[in-house]
């Protein structure tokens, strides 16, 4: 849908103001974000095409992965001094936990000592200030 807008020469705003909602809600539909029918088809309709949704299946999450990146967080927490929850908020917001899941066959096989490190450089370059 966004390349069918953008060939027309509409910005997201504009379709959303044609349909009666927020931009927010264009980009969630653009993104595959919102599967809300109902706006899918009135921004099809705006656009003059067919409204065509492709559901995909979710990734079911790996238990290994799952215990590893709870286990990453409490050992940043303990380096950093954090509570668990303010680890987890500060790996969250800094693009640490895209970064374990993305490289999680690689880090898995660090030393915790080792995947903090990496991680805290992670943080750092995505805005982080823990050193």
């Amino acid at each position: 849908m966004a390349q069918c807008r953008k060939n027309k020469g509409l910005t997201q705003e504009e379709v959303g103001v044609m349909i009666g909602v927020q931009k927010a809600m264009v980009s969630k539909v653009e993104n595959g974000l919102c599967v809300n029918f109902g706006t899918v088809n009135r921004i099809a309709e705006a656009l003059g095409v067919e409204p065509i949704v492709a559901l995909k299946s979710k990734k079911k999450a790996d238990k290994n992965l799952i215990d590893y990146v709870m286990t990453v967080i409490v050992e940043f927490a303990r380096r950093h001094d954090l509570t668990i929850r303010e680890a987890s908020n500060y790996i969250r917001r800094f693009k640490g936990i895209d970064f374990l899941t993305e490289f999680y066959d690689v880090e898995h096989t660090l030393s915790f000592n080792d995947c903090v490190d990496d991680l805290t450089i992670v943080c750092q370059n995505n805005g982080g200030t823990l050193r």
